[in-house]
Protein backbone atom coordinates (compact mmCIF):
# COMPACT_ATOMS: atom_id res chain seq x y z
CA UNK A 1 0.00 0.00 0.00
CA UNK A 2 1.86 3.35 -0.86
CA UNK A 3 1.43 6.51 1.42
CA UNK A 4 -0.78 8.38 -0.63
CA UNK A 5 -3.59 5.87 -0.75
CA UNK A 6 -3.88 5.59 2.98
CA UNK A 7 -7.25 7.70 3.52
CA UNK A 8 -8.66 7.16 0.40
CA UNK A 9 -11.04 4.58 -0.01
CA UNK A 10 -13.85 4.66 -3.62
CA UNK A 11 -16.82 3.31 -1.69
CA UNK A 12 -16.15 4.43 1.88
CA UNK A 13 -14.13 8.13 2.03
CA UNK A 14 -11.76 7.51 5.10
CA UNK A 15 -12.91 4.35 6.19
CA UNK A 16 -9.11 2.74 5.71
CA UNK A 17 -7.66 5.81 8.06
CA UNK A 18 -9.91 4.84 10.43
CA UNK A 19 -9.40 0.83 10.25
CA UNK A 20 -5.29 1.98 10.29
CA UNK A 21 -5.84 4.08 13.18
CA UNK A 22 -7.81 1.90 15.06
CA UNK A 23 -4.93 -1.10 14.79
CA UNK A 24 -2.56 1.68 16.16
CA UNK A 25 -4.18 2.45 19.40
CA UNK A 26 -4.35 -0.98 19.63
CA UNK A 27 -0.36 -1.41 19.23
CA UNK A 28 -0.23 1.83 21.38
CA UNK A 29 -2.75 0.54 24.39
CA UNK A 30 -0.26 -2.68 24.44
CA UNK A 31 3.00 -0.84 24.92
CA UNK A 32 1.42 1.37 27.62
CA UNK A 33 -0.77 -1.22 29.54
CA UNK A 34 1.15 -4.47 29.73
CA UNK A 35 2.45 -5.07 33.07
CA UNK A 36 1.83 -1.19 34.00
CA UNK A 37 2.64 -1.68 37.81
CA UNK A 38 5.60 -3.79 36.95
CA UNK A 39 7.68 -1.77 34.41
CA UNK A 40 9.48 0.54 34.82
CA UNK A 41 10.77 -1.08 37.57
CA UNK A 42 11.51 2.00 39.44
CA UNK A 43 8.48 3.56 41.19
CA UNK A 44 10.03 6.27 43.35
CA UNK A 45 9.63 8.56 45.89
CA UNK A 46 7.79 11.15 43.02
CA UNK A 47 5.32 8.32 42.14
CA UNK A 48 4.21 7.15 45.62
CA UNK A 49 4.06 10.93 46.82
CA UNK A 50 1.81 11.96 43.53
CA UNK A 51 -0.38 8.76 44.21
CA UNK A 52 -1.02 8.87 47.36
CA UNK A 53 -1.64 12.74 47.20
CA UNK A 54 -4.57 12.13 45.16
CA UNK A 55 -5.65 9.35 47.40
CA UNK A 56 -5.85 11.81 49.92
CA UNK A 57 -7.50 14.13 47.91
CA UNK A 58 -10.40 11.84 47.09
CA UNK A 59 -10.95 10.11 50.72
CA UNK A 60 -10.18 14.20 52.78
CA UNK A 61 -10.39 16.69 50.42
CA UNK A 62 -6.77 17.50 51.48
CA UNK A 63 -3.28 16.28 50.81
CA UNK A 64 -1.00 14.29 53.04
CA UNK A 65 0.07 17.35 54.72
CA UNK A 66 -3.23 18.43 55.44
CA UNK A 67 -3.61 21.24 52.64
CA UNK A 68 -7.63 21.13 51.61
CA UNK A 69 -7.98 21.34 47.85
CA UNK A 70 -4.32 22.57 46.74
CA UNK A 71 -3.98 24.80 43.86
CA UNK A 72 -0.04 24.07 44.65
CA UNK A 73 1.03 20.44 45.92
CA UNK A 74 4.09 20.29 48.31
CA UNK A 75 6.67 17.23 46.79
CA UNK A 76 9.26 17.32 49.14
CA UNK A 77 11.56 20.37 48.22
CA UNK A 78 9.48 22.07 45.42
CA UNK A 79 5.79 22.96 44.81
CA UNK A 80 4.02 21.08 42.09
CA UNK A 81 0.90 22.81 40.17
CA UNK A 82 -2.22 20.58 40.99
CA UNK A 83 -3.26 18.83 37.32
CA UNK A 84 -1.86 15.41 37.70
CA UNK A 85 -3.08 14.92 41.21
CA UNK A 86 -6.48 15.95 40.08
CA UNK A 87 -6.63 13.67 37.58
CA UNK A 88 -5.40 10.71 39.16
CA UNK A 89 -7.14 11.50 42.26
CA UNK A 90 -10.48 9.44 40.77
CA UNK A 91 -8.43 6.64 39.48
CA UNK A 92 -7.06 5.51 43.14
CA UNK A 93 -9.88 6.37 44.65
CA UNK A 94 -12.08 4.11 42.86
CA UNK A 95 -9.57 1.48 41.85
CA UNK A 96 -7.63 1.62 45.32
CA UNK A 97 -3.93 3.20 45.85
CA UNK A 98 -1.31 0.94 43.68
CA UNK A 99 1.52 1.26 41.33
CA UNK A 100 -1.24 -0.04 38.49
CA UNK A 101 -4.09 2.42 39.51
CA UNK A 102 -1.53 5.53 40.33
CA UNK A 103 0.43 4.81 36.83
CA UNK A 104 -3.45 4.23 35.02
CA UNK A 105 -4.74 7.49 34.16
CA UNK A 106 -0.60 8.42 32.50
CA UNK A 107 -0.67 5.58 30.02
CA UNK A 108 -4.45 6.56 29.19
CA UNK A 109 -3.42 10.01 28.38
CA UNK A 110 -0.62 8.33 26.34
CA UNK A 111 -2.68 6.67 24.51
CA UNK A 112 -4.80 9.36 23.80
CA UNK A 113 -2.06 11.32 22.76
CA UNK A 114 -1.25 9.25 20.03
CA UNK A 115 -4.66 9.39 19.12
CA UNK A 116 -4.74 13.24 18.60
CA UNK A 117 -1.70 13.31 17.32
CA UNK A 118 -2.88 10.85 14.43
CA UNK A 119 -6.12 12.82 14.29
CA UNK A 120 -3.88 16.86 14.23
CA UNK A 121 -1.66 15.50 12.07
CA UNK A 122 -4.32 14.39 9.29
CA UNK A 123 -5.44 17.64 9.74
CA UNK A 124 -2.46 19.42 9.16
CA UNK A 125 -0.52 17.35 6.48
CA UNK A 126 -3.37 14.27 5.28
CA UNK A 127 -3.87 10.64 6.60
CA UNK A 128 -0.61 9.19 5.49
CA UNK A 129 1.18 12.10 7.29
CA UNK A 130 -1.32 11.87 10.61
CA UNK A 131 -0.97 7.58 10.97
CA UNK A 132 2.96 7.82 10.43
CA UNK A 133 3.11 10.89 13.62
CA UNK A 134 1.01 8.50 15.32
CA UNK A 135 3.31 5.33 14.80
CA UNK A 136 6.70 7.14 15.27
CA UNK A 137 4.89 8.27 18.94
CA UNK A 138 3.48 5.24 19.96
CA UNK A 139 6.67 3.70 19.81
CA UNK A 140 8.82 6.63 21.02
CA UNK A 141 11.13 6.01 23.84
CA UNK A 142 10.58 9.47 25.44
CA UNK A 143 6.59 9.38 25.23
CA UNK A 144 6.73 5.58 25.86
CA UNK A 145 8.47 5.69 29.03
CA UNK A 146 6.72 8.77 30.48
CA UNK A 147 3.35 7.36 29.46
CA UNK A 148 4.38 4.34 31.62
CA UNK A 149 5.45 6.48 34.78
CA UNK A 150 2.96 8.80 37.17
CA UNK A 151 5.18 12.41 36.56
CA UNK A 152 3.30 15.49 36.76
CA UNK A 153 5.34 15.65 33.47
CA UNK A 154 3.86 13.27 31.77
CA UNK A 155 0.93 15.36 31.41
CA UNK A 156 2.32 17.35 29.11
CA UNK A 157 2.13 16.07 25.36
CA UNK A 158 -1.33 14.71 25.94
CA UNK A 159 -2.50 18.52 26.86
CA UNK A 160 -0.48 20.25 24.31
CA UNK A 161 -1.64 18.05 21.77
CA UNK A 162 -5.11 18.78 22.85
CA UNK A 163 -5.23 21.86 22.98
CA UNK A 164 -3.92 22.24 19.40
CA UNK A 165 -6.14 20.37 17.95
CA UNK A 166 -9.58 22.30 19.34
CA UNK A 167 -7.61 25.56 18.52
CA UNK A 168 -7.63 23.85 14.83
CA UNK A 169 -11.06 23.18 15.13
CA UNK A 170 -12.11 26.13 16.20
CA UNK A 171 -10.57 28.27 13.95
CA UNK A 172 -11.48 25.98 11.03
CA UNK A 173 -15.16 26.55 11.83
CA UNK A 174 -14.48 30.44 11.53
CA UNK A 175 -12.76 30.15 8.59
CA UNK A 176 -15.60 28.64 6.90
CA UNK A 177 -18.10 30.78 8.57
CA UNK A 178 -19.79 27.86 9.87
CA UNK A 179 -19.74 29.59 13.53
CA UNK A 180 -22.93 28.52 14.32
CA UNK A 181 -21.92 24.88 14.74
CA UNK A 182 -19.88 24.99 17.09
CA UNK A 183 -17.18 27.30 17.26
CA UNK A 184 -17.07 28.60 21.21
CA UNK A 185 -17.31 25.31 22.03
CA UNK A 186 -13.82 24.14 20.09
CA UNK A 187 -12.55 27.75 21.34
CA UNK A 188 -13.78 27.12 25.20
CA UNK A 189 -12.05 24.00 25.37
CA UNK A 190 -8.95 24.93 23.74
CA UNK A 191 -9.19 27.32 26.23
CA UNK A 192 -9.32 24.85 28.98
CA UNK A 193 -6.73 22.69 27.28
CA UNK A 194 -4.08 25.45 27.21
CA UNK A 195 -4.97 26.04 30.53
CA UNK A 196 -4.83 22.62 32.32
CA UNK A 197 -1.49 22.55 30.01
CA UNK A 198 -0.05 25.88 32.26
CA UNK A 199 -1.14 23.91 35.53
CA UNK A 200 0.62 20.35 34.41
CA UNK A 201 3.96 21.19 35.25
CA UNK A 202 6.38 24.15 36.74
CA UNK A 203 8.42 24.97 32.97
CA UNK A 204 4.62 24.83 31.39
CA UNK A 205 3.99 27.85 33.50
CA UNK A 206 6.40 29.78 30.28
CA UNK A 207 5.91 27.50 27.73
CA UNK A 208 2.17 27.21 27.00
CA UNK A 209 1.80 30.97 26.96
CA UNK A 210 4.71 30.79 24.64
CA UNK A 211 2.87 28.51 22.61
CA UNK A 212 -0.85 29.73 22.91
CA UNK A 213 0.72 32.94 21.50
CA UNK A 214 2.18 31.16 18.76
CA UNK A 215 -1.01 30.12 17.96
CA UNK A 216 -2.99 33.33 17.84
CA UNK A 217 -0.04 35.03 16.18
CA UNK A 218 -0.58 32.19 13.19
CA UNK A 219 -4.13 33.23 13.32
CA UNK A 220 -3.82 36.27 13.86
CA UNK A 221 -5.94 38.31 10.70
CA UNK A 222 -9.05 35.62 11.08
CA UNK A 223 -8.63 36.45 14.76
CA UNK A 224 -8.36 39.74 14.32
CA UNK A 225 -11.52 39.89 12.25
CA UNK A 226 -13.76 37.62 15.21
CA UNK A 227 -12.06 39.96 17.86
CA UNK A 228 -14.94 39.27 20.57
CA UNK A 229 -14.90 35.31 20.10
CA UNK A 230 -10.88 36.12 20.37
CA UNK A 231 -11.30 38.04 23.57
CA UNK A 232 -13.73 35.24 24.88
CA UNK A 233 -11.23 32.70 24.36
CA UNK A 234 -8.37 34.55 25.97
CA UNK A 235 -10.27 35.50 28.91
CA UNK A 236 -11.50 32.26 29.96
CA UNK A 237 -7.94 30.90 29.44
CA UNK A 238 -6.88 33.79 32.17
CA UNK A 239 -9.72 33.21 34.43
CA UNK A 240 -9.41 29.24 34.49
CA UNK A 241 -5.10 29.85 35.46
CA UNK A 242 -6.24 32.76 37.79
CA UNK A 243 -6.17 29.87 41.07
CA UNK A 244 -2.35 29.51 39.64
CA UNK A 245 -1.46 33.22 39.12
CA UNK A 246 -3.09 34.30 42.35
CA UNK A 247 -1.27 31.36 44.92
CA UNK A 248 1.82 32.52 42.76
CA UNK A 249 1.74 35.88 44.08
CA UNK A 250 0.94 35.33 47.25
CA UNK A 251 3.05 32.67 48.06
CA UNK A 252 6.11 33.60 45.88
CA UNK A 253 9.01 32.92 47.79
CA UNK A 254 7.45 29.35 48.61
CA UNK A 255 6.63 28.19 45.54
CA UNK A 256 9.85 29.53 43.74
CA UNK A 257 11.87 28.18 46.12
CA UNK A 258 13.63 25.55 44.00
CA UNK A 259 13.72 27.32 41.17
CA UNK A 260 15.14 30.30 42.58
CA UNK A 261 18.27 27.71 43.84
CA UNK A 262 18.64 26.92 40.33
CA UNK A 263 17.69 30.09 38.66
CA UNK A 264 20.37 30.39 35.70
CA UNK A 265 19.49 34.81 35.47
CA UNK A 266 21.68 36.94 37.47
CA UNK A 267 24.57 34.45 37.75
CA UNK A 268 27.89 35.54 36.13
CA UNK A 269 27.97 35.43 32.27
CA UNK A 270 24.33 33.57 32.60
CA UNK A 271 23.21 35.35 29.00
CA UNK A 272 26.03 33.41 27.59
CA UNK A 273 25.62 30.39 29.35
CA UNK A 274 21.54 30.54 28.67
CA UNK A 275 22.55 30.39 25.00
CA UNK A 276 24.56 27.82 25.21
CA UNK A 277 22.27 26.10 26.69
CA UNK A 278 19.52 26.83 24.44
CA UNK A 279 21.42 25.31 21.93
CA UNK A 280 22.71 22.28 23.41
CA UNK A 281 18.77 21.36 23.01
CA UNK A 282 18.97 20.62 19.15
CA UNK A 283 22.10 18.33 19.85
CA UNK A 284 21.37 15.56 17.79
CA UNK A 285 23.14 12.42 19.46
CA UNK A 286 21.67 13.66 22.70
CA UNK A 287 18.24 13.69 21.41
CA UNK A 288 18.59 10.41 19.19
CA UNK A 289 21.89 8.27 20.34
CA UNK A 290 22.35 8.97 24.20
CA UNK A 291 18.97 10.96 25.31
CA UNK A 292 19.32 14.16 27.58
CA UNK A 293 20.88 14.45 31.25
CA UNK A 294 18.62 13.10 33.92
CA UNK A 295 14.92 11.76 33.99
CA UNK A 296 13.68 8.45 33.59
CA UNK A 297 13.08 6.92 30.05
CA UNK A 298 14.17 3.69 29.55
CA UNK A 299 16.61 3.35 26.74
CA UNK A 300 19.80 0.84 25.73
CA UNK A 301 23.18 2.33 24.52
CA UNK A 302 22.56 4.19 21.06
CA UNK A 303 18.62 4.97 21.67
CA UNK A 304 18.14 8.25 22.54
CA UNK A 305 14.68 10.38 23.57
CA UNK A 306 13.63 9.79 19.35
CA UNK A 307 13.54 7.37 17.01
CA UNK A 308 16.99 7.33 14.99
CA UNK A 309 15.11 8.33 11.42
CA UNK A 310 13.19 11.71 12.71
CA UNK A 311 15.61 13.92 12.76
CA UNK A 312 16.35 13.09 8.98
CA UNK A 313 12.59 12.93 7.75
CA UNK A 314 12.44 16.65 9.12
CA UNK A 315 14.33 17.81 6.65
CA UNK A 316 11.57 16.21 4.31
CA UNK A 317 8.79 18.10 6.47
CA UNK A 318 10.83 21.74 6.31
CA UNK A 319 10.63 21.08 2.64
CA UNK A 320 7.44 20.93 2.46
CA UNK A 321 6.30 23.41 4.74
CA UNK A 322 8.58 25.64 2.19
CA UNK A 323 6.70 24.60 -0.77
CA UNK A 324 3.19 24.06 0.57
CA UNK A 325 0.49 26.62 0.42
CA UNK A 326 -1.85 25.87 3.60
CA UNK A 327 -5.62 26.52 1.92
CA UNK A 328 -7.07 24.30 3.73
CA UNK A 329 -6.06 26.12 7.32
CA UNK A 330 -7.18 28.63 8.98
CA UNK A 331 -3.37 29.65 10.16
CA UNK A 332 -0.16 29.91 9.16
CA UNK A 333 1.03 26.51 9.69
CA UNK A 334 4.81 27.23 9.10
CA UNK A 335 4.67 30.00 11.67
CA UNK A 336 3.21 28.23 14.32
CA UNK A 337 5.84 25.22 13.81
CA UNK A 338 8.72 27.07 13.77
CA UNK A 339 7.62 29.19 16.66
CA UNK A 340 7.16 25.93 18.77
CA UNK A 341 9.93 24.15 17.32
CA UNK A 342 12.63 27.18 18.27
CA UNK A 343 10.60 28.42 21.72
CA UNK A 344 10.89 24.51 23.49
CA UNK A 345 13.98 24.86 25.26
CA UNK A 346 13.36 28.27 26.48
CA UNK A 347 12.02 27.25 30.31
CA UNK A 348 14.69 24.95 30.97
CA UNK A 349 17.79 26.81 29.17
CA UNK A 350 16.92 29.33 32.25
CA UNK A 351 18.07 26.82 34.91
CA UNK A 352 21.28 25.89 35.54
CA UNK A 353 20.98 22.61 34.23
CA UNK A 354 23.85 21.61 32.10
CA UNK A 355 23.57 19.76 29.99
CA UNK A 356 19.37 19.82 29.56
CA UNK A 357 17.56 17.90 31.67
CA UNK A 358 15.14 15.74 30.13
CA UNK A 359 12.00 16.05 32.03
CA UNK A 360 12.39 19.85 31.26
CA UNK A 361 12.62 19.42 27.58
CA UNK A 362 9.74 16.87 27.37
CA UNK A 363 7.44 19.69 26.16
CA UNK A 364 8.98 19.26 22.31
CA UNK A 365 6.86 16.06 22.29
CA UNK A 366 4.98 15.39 19.98
CA UNK A 367 6.29 17.70 17.24
CA UNK A 368 9.10 15.52 16.12
CA UNK A 369 6.44 12.99 15.75
CA UNK A 370 4.60 15.47 13.33
CA UNK A 371 7.11 17.02 11.94
CA UNK A 372 8.82 13.14 10.57
CA UNK A 373 5.42 11.87 9.58
CA UNK A 374 4.93 14.90 7.18
CA UNK A 375 8.97 14.44 6.33
CA UNK A 376 7.76 10.65 5.05
CA UNK A 377 5.38 12.01 2.93
CA UNK A 378 6.88 14.64 1.30
CA UNK A 379 10.18 12.06 1.02
CA UNK A 380 8.07 9.48 -0.40
CA UNK A 381 6.09 11.92 -3.06
CA UNK A 382 9.87 13.38 -4.30
CA UNK A 383 11.33 10.12 -4.79
CA UNK A 384 8.10 8.69 -6.61
CA UNK A 385 9.36 10.08 -9.55
CA UNK A 386 12.40 8.35 -9.72
CA UNK A 387 12.05 4.74 -11.69
CA UNK A 388 13.76 1.68 -11.99
CA UNK A 389 11.64 -1.01 -13.65
CA UNK A 390 8.90 -1.73 -11.54
CA UNK A 391 10.43 0.16 -8.27
CA UNK A 392 10.35 3.28 -7.45
CA UNK A 393 13.22 4.91 -5.14
CA UNK A 394 10.08 5.59 -2.96
CA UNK A 395 9.64 2.11 -2.62
CA UNK A 396 13.29 1.31 -1.98
CA UNK A 397 13.89 3.74 0.53
CA UNK A 398 10.45 2.82 2.79
CA UNK A 399 11.37 -0.51 2.71
CA UNK A 400 15.07 0.63 4.10
CA UNK A 401 13.34 2.64 6.69
CA UNK A 402 10.90 -0.03 7.64
CA UNK A 403 13.49 -2.52 8.20
CA UNK A 404 15.38 0.61 10.47
CA UNK A 405 11.86 1.01 12.13
CA UNK A 406 11.82 -2.86 13.11
CA UNK A 407 15.80 -3.21 14.42
CA UNK A 408 14.94 -0.15 16.42
CA UNK A 409 11.62 -1.94 17.86
CA UNK A 410 13.97 -5.16 18.28
CA UNK A 411 16.62 -3.36 19.99
CA UNK A 412 14.31 -1.22 22.44
CA UNK A 413 11.47 -3.22 23.57
CA UNK A 414 12.53 -5.81 24.76
CA UNK A 415 15.01 -4.06 26.94
CA UNK A 416 12.18 -1.46 28.15
CA UNK A 417 10.43 -4.99 29.27
CA UNK A 418 12.71 -7.38 30.87
CA UNK A 419 12.54 -9.95 33.47
CA UNK A 420 11.81 -8.14 36.46
CA UNK A 421 14.69 -7.85 38.85
CA UNK A 422 13.27 -9.95 41.37
CA UNK A 423 13.75 -13.06 39.45
CA UNK A 424 16.87 -12.42 38.18
CA UNK A 425 19.47 -10.74 40.52
CA UNK A 426 21.90 -12.99 42.23
CA UNK A 427 23.40 -10.12 44.48
CA UNK A 428 19.88 -9.98 46.91
CA UNK A 429 20.40 -6.36 46.63
CA UNK A 430 17.90 -4.34 44.49
CA UNK A 431 17.93 -0.95 42.73
CA UNK A 432 15.34 0.03 42.42
CA UNK A 433 14.33 0.19 46.44
CA UNK A 434 11.05 -0.80 46.46
CA UNK A 435 11.52 -4.05 44.92
CA UNK A 436 9.79 -6.81 47.10
CA UNK A 437 9.27 -4.37 50.02
CA UNK A 438 6.24 -4.19 50.13
CA UNK A 439 4.86 -8.41 51.48
CA UNK A 440 7.86 -7.36 54.38
CA UNK A 441 5.64 -4.60 55.21
CA UNK A 442 2.38 -6.07 55.16
CA UNK A 443 3.63 -8.93 57.52
CA UNK A 444 5.26 -6.15 59.96
CA UNK A 445 2.39 -4.32 60.40
CA UNK A 446 0.24 -7.08 60.26
CA UNK A 447 1.58 -7.79 63.17
CA UNK A 448 2.73 -5.35 65.03
CA UNK A 449 1.06 -4.22 68.05
CA UNK A 450 0.35 -0.62 69.40
CA UNK A 451 3.10 -0.50 71.40
CA UNK A 452 5.53 -1.84 69.12
CA UNK A 453 8.51 0.35 67.51
CA UNK A 454 8.84 -0.39 63.42
CA UNK A 455 11.87 0.48 61.76
CA UNK A 456 12.48 1.14 58.06
CA UNK A 457 15.77 0.61 56.37
CA UNK A 458 16.09 4.78 54.42
CA UNK A 459 16.49 6.02 52.02
CA UNK A 460 15.57 9.16 49.80
CA UNK A 461 11.90 9.96 51.37
CA UNK A 462 11.34 6.92 52.76
CA UNK A 463 8.33 7.58 54.80
CA UNK A 464 6.34 7.99 51.27
CA UNK A 465 7.01 4.46 50.27
CA UNK A 466 5.66 3.40 53.94
CA UNK A 467 2.25 5.83 53.49
CA UNK A 468 2.00 4.69 49.93
CA UNK A 469 2.38 0.49 50.44
CA UNK A 470 0.75 0.21 53.94
CA UNK A 471 -2.21 2.28 52.51
CA UNK A 472 -1.68 4.25 55.74
CA UNK A 473 -4.80 6.19 56.02
CA UNK A 474 -4.75 9.67 54.91
CA UNK A 475 -6.87 11.62 57.66
CA UNK A 476 -4.68 9.83 60.37
CA UNK A 477 -1.32 10.67 59.11
CA UNK A 478 -2.98 14.17 59.02
CA UNK A 479 -3.79 13.89 62.57
CA UNK A 480 -0.32 12.33 63.45
CA UNK A 481 2.21 13.62 65.60
CA UNK A 482 4.61 13.79 62.59
CA UNK A 483 7.83 14.81 63.15
CA UNK A 484 8.99 16.72 60.62
CA UNK A 485 12.59 18.07 59.76
CA UNK A 486 13.66 20.75 56.89
CA UNK A 487 16.83 20.39 55.78
CA UNK A 488 18.07 22.45 53.13
CA UNK A 489 14.18 22.94 51.62
CA UNK A 490 13.93 19.20 51.61
CA UNK A 491 11.01 18.06 54.19
CA UNK A 492 12.37 14.91 55.45
CA UNK A 493 9.89 12.73 57.77
CA UNK A 494 12.12 10.43 60.83
CA UNK A 495 9.11 9.34 62.85
CA UNK A 496 5.47 9.32 62.71
CA UNK A 497 3.57 7.75 65.56
CA UNK A 498 5.38 4.20 66.46
CA UNK A 499 7.18 3.84 62.65
CA UNK A 500 10.63 5.09 62.30
CA UNK A 501 13.01 5.55 59.50
CA UNK A 502 16.82 4.77 59.36
CA UNK A 503 18.56 2.31 61.30
CA UNK A 504 17.63 1.08 64.74
CA UNK A 505 20.62 0.32 66.45
CA UNK A 506 22.80 3.95 64.97
CA UNK A 507 19.87 6.38 64.94
CA UNK A 508 18.08 5.66 68.12
CA UNK A 509 17.92 9.26 69.17
CA UNK A 510 14.73 9.20 67.14
CA UNK A 511 12.67 6.24 69.16
CA UNK A 512 9.85 7.21 70.56
CA UNK A 513 6.43 5.27 71.99
CA UNK A 514 2.94 6.76 72.41
CA UNK A 515 2.96 8.05 76.29
CA UNK A 516 0.06 5.30 77.04
CA UNK A 517 3.27 2.47 76.27
CA UNK A 518 5.72 4.14 78.48
CA UNK A 519 7.27 1.15 80.51
CA UNK A 520 5.32 -1.11 79.15
CA UNK A 521 7.57 -4.06 77.14
CA UNK A 522 7.79 -4.02 73.39
CA UNK A 523 8.99 -5.34 70.12
CA UNK A 524 11.23 -3.62 67.44
CA UNK A 525 11.14 -4.61 64.15
CA UNK A 526 13.51 -3.90 61.55
CA UNK A 527 12.62 -4.40 57.74
CA UNK A 528 16.23 -3.77 55.72
CA UNK A 529 17.62 -4.57 52.42
CA UNK A 530 21.43 -5.17 54.06
CA UNK A 531 22.78 -8.39 55.41
CA UNK A 532 23.91 -6.94 58.77
CA UNK A 533 21.58 -6.58 61.58
CA UNK A 534 23.64 -7.66 64.69
CA UNK A 535 23.76 -11.30 66.48
CA UNK A 536 20.76 -10.46 68.64
CA UNK A 537 18.07 -9.86 65.76
CA UNK A 538 15.80 -12.69 64.87
CA UNK A 539 14.10 -13.45 62.08
CA UNK A 540 10.55 -12.96 60.84
CA UNK A 541 9.95 -12.42 57.38
CA UNK A 542 11.88 -12.01 54.45
CA UNK A 543 10.90 -11.67 50.81
CA UNK A 544 13.45 -13.63 48.20
CA UNK A 545 13.94 -13.73 44.41
CA UNK A 546 13.13 -16.31 41.41
CA UNK A 547 16.58 -17.88 42.24
CA UNK A 548 16.46 -17.56 45.93
CA UNK A 549 18.59 -14.33 46.66
CA UNK A 550 17.26 -12.44 50.01
CA UNK A 551 15.43 -9.03 49.01
CA UNK A 552 14.00 -7.75 52.18
CA UNK A 553 13.78 -9.13 55.42
CA UNK A 554 12.42 -8.28 58.55
CA UNK A 555 13.97 -8.96 62.40
CA UNK A 556 12.73 -8.32 65.38
CA UNK A 557 14.33 -8.14 69.18
CA UNK A 558 12.71 -7.32 72.26
CA UNK A 559 12.90 -3.90 73.50
CA UNK A 560 13.78 -2.47 76.64
CA UNK A 561 11.13 -0.45 78.99
CA UNK A 562 11.20 3.41 78.17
Amino acid sequence: MSLSAIGKSTTHPGRRFWILLLILMLFAAALRLYKLDVYPQVFNQDQAVLGYDAWSIWLTGRDHHGELLPVYFRAFNDYVPPVAMYITAPFVGLLGLSEFSTRLPFALMGIATVFLTALLGRRWFGPAAGLLAGLLLSIDPWHLSYSRIAFPASTMPFFTIAALYTFTRATDRLKTRDGSKGVIGWFGLSALAFALLTGCYPAMKVQAPLLMGACALAAAPLLWRHWRLTLGWLALYLALISPLVVMQLLHWDLIQFRFTGMALVGKPGWIAQFFRQYADHYNWGALFFSGYKGGSAVRPENIGELFWLEGPLWIGAVIGLAQRQYHRLAYALPLLVAIWFFTFPISSSLTTDDPPHEVRTYCFVPLPELLAGYGAVVAWRQLSCYRWRRLTAAHVVATGGTAVFALFAAIYLPYFFPRPLQETDQSGYFEPYTVGLRPVLEKVTEAAQPCDVIWLESTNQTYIYYLFMTRFPPARFQQANVVWADVNGWLQVPAFEQVHFGVPFIDKHIIHQPPACQGKPYTVYFMTHTKYTGPDWQPFFATTNGVGAPIWRAVTQPGAPQ
